[in-house]
Formats: structure tokens, C-alpha cells, sequence
């Protein structure tokens, strides 16, 4: 069942793609275990032709493109869907940068024992802050706010 919730998935963004006149190389899917959680869908997407177009603004173009795609998804397979896309191994550079900053701030919070907020990030990207600073002994994460201006919080522990 997984592999065709995988290929039903691949087959929505490609439609969509299509459609909105996207052209791409290659497409791909990984599948990650949540932590407790449903599973999470990597749709790996390499497009060079078009990627100024999906990347532009900080990849404000491929989050819309990433919200149709999981709503009709979910509809096509009647559940909820965790997915994000992943044009030229974006995700990738992304995840480091925002490991960087996250030890970076919490160096800064180590430093001056005051608190940090990060800006506005998504339920993927603040689970990174919180994994990358998990082991540091000094250091508490926390998500504070409510979606969409949800954040990581960096402090000192106590």
C-alpha cells in the first residue's frame, strides 16, 4: 500500500507541475519515519529550467506549489498527507543553514545567558533547531506562537 501512496503522490505533483507548465528532469520520492507521527513524503524534484521561477523569495513560489500538492494529495487518498518538495536539493542547503544558525544563536544564548527567538519557520524546520541542539547541555529549545508565525525559542537552561 505504501508504494502506491507513494506513486499516487509522485503522479499528483507531476499533474500539477504539468499544468502549471513546470518542466522537470527527474522526480523522485523518499519516505521518512516521524517521530510518533504519520509518515513524512520528500518529493525530490529536479528541475534546472525552471527553478528561478520556484526559488525565488526563499522558496516562497515552491511552498505554494508544496501546499496544493499535499491538499490534493490528501484528497486523492482520502487522508492526511506530510510532504514537502524538494526542487534541486534545496531542502538539503536549507536544512544546513538553518543547522548553522541554530548552533550560531545558541552560541550567542551560551554567551549571554539571555534568550533568543527565531524567525517564523515551519513544523519540519523547527524540529531541526530542536534535534541539532538537542545535546547541548546548556541549552533549551521551545516552540512558542501559534501556525503560521510559529517559532523556536533558544535559551539558556536554568
Amino acid at each position: 500500500m505504501e508504494n502506491q501512496t507513494e506513486q499516487r503522490i509522485l503522479e499528483t505533483v507531476k499533474e500539477l507541475f504539468e499544468k502549471a507548465g513546470f518542466y522537470f528532469d527527474n522526480l523522485g520520492i523518499e519516505k521518512q519515519k516521524g517521530q510518533g507521527e504519520q509518515d513524512l513524503f520528500i518529493v525530490k524534484i529536479d528541475s534546472k529550467e525552471d527553478q528561478p521561477l520556484l526559488l525565488d523569495d526563499k522558496g516562497k513560489n515552491l511552498k505554494a506549489f508544496e501546499h496544493i500538492a499535499k491538499n490534493l494529495a490528501a484528497k486523492e487518498l482520502n487522508q492526511k498527507i506530510n510532504l514537502i518538495l524538494d526542487l534541486n536539493n534545496f531542502l538539503e542547503k536549507r536544512n544546513g543553514k538553518i543547522s548553522e544558525l541554530a548552533r550560531l544563536v545558541a552560541k550567542k544564548v551560551q554567551a549571554s545567558q539571555k534568550s533568543y527567538v527565531l524567525s517564523p519557520m515551519s513544523a519540519y524546520e523547527r524540529r531541526l533547531v530542536h534535534i541539532e541542539l538537542a545535546d547541548w547541555p546548556d541549552i533549551t529549545t521551545e516552540s512558542i506562537g501559534e501556525e503560521p508565525k510559529r517559532r523556536v525559542m533558544i535559551k539558556p537552561s536554568l
